[in-house]
């Protein structure tokens, strides 16, 4: 579920822009704030504990990773002095970090936090098995070992990392949020108090306090390493309701806001509020997870795919702002089947699957979802109603982020609708959650030999049209063969900002760049 949002962001329009009642965002004697609107994660700020995108909203403007992905799939360098080399067999990475970074702490930026963080995001688990092909990975992870041994320290500025095979998304691997660089002693030393009370990382923002059900507040750090951000505080406002977000942003009380798909057209012909919507397309969508041990018959989970409406959600509940997937990888990404026809709605045909599978009189499906993720509950209710027709009897288990996290590590998820958008543009990213690494922690347990062996086949070659061929026939066993996961829509994203702001973007991965970010 993710994730990964890099923030740029300013403050909110003046009183003209509302008329009566609107408070102005003017400089105060702090400076310039800037006041977001955000879901309470209700965990704490680590995306190496969780990978809720709602969690990056945040930790993504404190900490920084060896470098970030662009939105041509490219890298760019973040901590290093310049891109790593590569030896001849392609497993040895050389790199050298940029000199005098700072944490937030004063500390400087040495080889050992590097080391410390890769092997913590390892013990972590929840997204350790990034690190898979790491020399020592497994004894790390199993805690037969201490540290990676594939991680070597030359001197405080310059290491090496060695993989077990050759693995060619490694570099863009590293540019993801989960591979955040933590100071190894204030980490340490925190305890279960990091991410809650303390988080400290070397981006343009340090965090100053984190409330749970009131917000988050940070503030520009002067010692940043590329340079001083322009806004000087930003402010988390926790508010859960999408409505209320709209009403706060009207009001003046906030500056940004995300704009739910649903609400969209309402707020679109506002002519207040029009000119201040915008939208931008995430490489992702939102699909469902079948547990195979429970719903572990093939007919059901191809009928449960056929007792969906795609094109009745995309234009009737969501109002043209999604479009009906031909694929689990998303048009813009490697692996993308073009001539694969939409996934199809047939009723009777799911019946008569169902039948097949012993289930003659219907198939009664527990589905869970993730309260936090406001289209998730869009989205079980009207699969809830559409699959009637198909033969099921579905009810829609609403639970938090907490639950959520423990009941897909503990298998007690029978069906789950969830979303995944690249860290990076490449179908290695896009299929890491249906990985074979995976699965046992998102309660689906979906193992398949030929699919294993396609995903170590395509990141050990870098031509572009074998890997073509290799992750299309990859994604077509896991959605049209085996039907583990089942894509329902690729949305259009929209969000409401002030026209004060400027350097602001939002890119494919759904990362936020803030420290450009000034208001007028």
């Amino acid at each position: 579920m993710k994730k990964s949002v890099f923030i740029v962001l300013g403050v909110l329009a003046c009183f003209a822009v509302f008329g009566c009642g609107q408070k102005s965002s003017q400089k105060t004697a702090a400076g310039k704030i800037f006041r977001i609107a955000a879901v309470d994660p209700q965990v704490p700020l680590d995306m190496q504990s969780h990978t809720y995108s709602i969690i990056m909203r945040i930790t993504d403007n404190i900490g920084e990773s060896l470098l970030t992905t662009l939105d041509d799939g490219s890298l760019k360098t973040v901590l290093l002095d310049s891109m790593p080399t590569l030896s001849a067999d392609k497993k040895t990475y050389s790199f050298t970090l940029k000199s005098g970074v700072k944490f937030h702490n004063g500390e400087t930026l040495t080889s050992t936090d590097v080391k410390y963080s890769l092997e913590r995001l390892v013990k972590m688990q929840s997204m350790g098995s990034l690190l898979e092909t790491v020399v020592g990975y497994e004894a790390l992870q199993k805690g037969t070992a201490a540290e990676l041994e594939g991680i070597k320290i030359t001197d405080d500025t310059h290491f090496t990392i060695t993989l077990s095979r050759v693995y060619t998304p490694f570099l863009s691997v590293l540019s993801t949020p989960y591979a955040v660089i933590y100071p190894a002693k204030a980490c340490e030393s925190a305890g279960e108090n990091w991410g809650k009370t303390t988080l400290i990382g070397t981006g343009p923002f340090k965090l100053d306090s984190y409330t749970a059900g009131t917000g988050a507040e940070l503030s520009k750090f002067a010692d940043y390493h590329d340079g001083a951000a322009k806004i000087d505080k930003i402010s988390y406002k926790f508010i859960e309701d999408t409505n209320t977000q709209v009403l706060e942003y009207q009001k003046g009380n906030i500056d940004f806001a995300d704009l739910d798909n649903a609400l969209y057209p309402v707020y679109s012909s506002n002519p207040a509020l029009k000119d201040q919507i915008h939208s931008f397309q995430m490489a992702g969508g939102y699909f469902i997870t079948c547990n195979v041990k429970t719903v572990n018959k093939k007919e059901v989970r191809e009928a449960l795919s056929l007792a969906i409406d795609r094109k009745a959600i995309c234009e009737s509940i969501l109002h043209g702002t999604a479009s009906v997937p031909n694929s689990f990888i998303p048009a813009s990404i490697i692996g993308n089947d073009k001539n694969a026809a939409p996934y199809e709605y047939n009723p009777e045909k799911a019946k008569q699957l169902l039948a097949q599978a012993g289930y003659p009189s219907g198939y009664k499906l527990r589905v869970t979802i993730n309260t936090k993720y406001h289209m998730s509950q869009t989205l079980a209710t009207a699969i809830q109603e559409q699959a009637k027709a198909g033969g099921f009897d579905i009810t829609v288990e609403p639970v938090d982020s907490a639950a959520w996290s423990d009941m897909k590590k503990h298998g007690g998820i029978d069906c789950s609708i969830a979303n995944w958008y690249v860290d990076y543009n490449d179908p290695d990213s896009m299929l890491y959650p249906v990985s074979d690494a995976r699965t046992d922690l998102t309660s689906s347990f979906w193992h398949n030999a030929q699919f294993k062996k396609l995903m170590d086949d395509g990141v050990q070659t870098d031509d572009t049209a074998k890997r073509q061929e290799i992750y299309q026939q990859a994604e077509h066993i896991l959605t049209r063969e085996e039907f583990a996961d089942l894509p329902l829509i690729n949305e259009t994203k929209f969000y409401l900002l002030n026209p004060k702001v400027s350097g602001f973007a939002i890119g494919a991965t759904n990362r936020i760049i803030l420290e450009s970010a000034d208001i007028q």
